[in-house]
């Protein structure tokens, strides 16, 4: 049986590129850095606030094509 420390040593913990454009996309247009997490069939961004969290959603679509989504990009204020 393989030891937690030889499991780990192989894993990739690399963010996916997905997660890495979202970030960047936030970052360049908005001036803050979101908190991303992954779900079994969905991204979901954390944002500070209200207006921003409107903003975003208005561009959904954009954001999708722009950081070539393959989930469910889910907005939340938090």
């Amino acid at each position: 049986m393989d030891s937690l420390k030889d499991i780990l040593a192989t894993k990739s913990l690399d963010e996916p590129t997905e997660v890495i454009a979202l970030r960047q996309y936030c970052q360049e247009l908005f001036d803050f850095t979101p908190k991303i997490s992954l779900k079994k069939d969905s991204i979901w961004l954390l944002v500070p606030n209200g207006i921003l969290a409107t903003e975003l959603r208005m561009r959904q679509q954009e954001i999708k094509r722009r950081c070539q989504l393959t989930q469910k990009l889910v907005i939340r204020i938090g």
